[in-house]
């Protein structure tokens, strides 16, 4: 009777550390890792999405969204050249055709749309001295005057432009019939955020040259985030093409799902009053 007591014994305790290492691997086996998402975007857009990218990770703890920012032409270049990206939101629509439109098409059918739209300001900056082209500035027309030497804008050079903000511009100035009197006085910055620097700075360096700067081209998105600039003047609507900023999720994704999960986010309310309540963007 003892020893039938004992292999009882010896079995509940056999079955009982059998069950407490079982248990063990099941606590402390590895967390399933999380999704990177890689968001090459309009560096026009770095505040808004910085900010919507802390509310969506919130709502999606197992989602790490890296964003890649830069002018739309030279995103459009390293996207080319195989960089990793899973969503392309452009600020203007050619280099978005120009994956769209290749063959085999670069861009998920179906996945393209518009996130919001913008408009185009001349902004001259606030902080003393001001120069004399400085504070005689009134309107885009009054680029033409001869006391205004330095203005800043996007590179619009290259098909399709490098930056699609300078691009705009050179619309704007072209239609105005101004375009061929002031291009003398152009400085090309590589994205619509160093041409804020510069009129912020009142100065832009280009090929080593440092030139001095009296007004700039920005989106009005980015003239609200700066308190060293005032916005001279509002382009027309009509003046340019309309200022869009266009996103398609790119055919190399391997996280699809993901990627159509946060191209939904940003069009919904969440997203929506970030871009249009808190930094001025107009809806698509």
């Amino acid at each position: 009777m003892n020893r039938r007591r004992f292999i009882t014994w010896i079995a509940t305790a056999v079955t009982s550390m059998m069950l407490v290492i079982g248990w063990q691997f099941v606590n402390f086996s590895p967390a399933k890792s999380a999704t990177t998402l890689n968001v090459y975007a309009a560096i026009s857009l770095t505040n808004a999405l910085n900010d919507i990218k802390t509310q969506y990770q919130n709502a999606n703890p197992g989602v790490t969204i890296n964003y890649t920012f830069g002018a739309s032409g030279t995103l459009l270049t390293q996207i080319q050249g195989g960089a990793p990206a899973d969503i392309f939101i452009s600020a203007a629509t050619d280099q978005i055709d120009v994956l769209q439109n290749s063959n085999p098409s670069k861009i998920v059918a179906g996945s393209r749309k518009n996130i919001v739209k913008n408009r185009l300001v001349l902004i001259k900056p606030t902080t003393p001295p001001l120069s004399a082209g400085t504070t005689g500035l009134t309107s885009i027309n009054g680029l033409t005057n001869a006391n205004v030497t330095g203005i800043a804008i996007g590179d619009y050079t290259g098909t399709p432009p490098v930056v699609p903000a300078g691009n705009y511009a050179k619309q704007v100035l072209t239609t105005r019939g101004i375009f061929t009197t002031v291009s003398p006085k152009l400085s090309l910055a590589p994205n619509v955020r160093a041409v804020l620097t510069a009129v912020e700075n009142k100065t832009i360096t280009v090929n080593g040259v440092t030139k001095a700067i009296d007004a700039g081209f920005v989106y009005k998105t980015d003239a609200a985030i700066s308190n060293k600039v005032k916005v001279v003047e509002t382009a027309g609507a009509t003046e340019s093409d309309p200022i869009v900023y266009p996103l398609g999720i790119l055919t190399r994704t391997t996280v699809l799902s993901t990627a159509q999960s946060f191209s939904t986010y940003l069009s919904g309310t969440t997203a929506q009053n970030i871009f249009k309540n808190t930094y001025g963007f107009l809806p698509p």
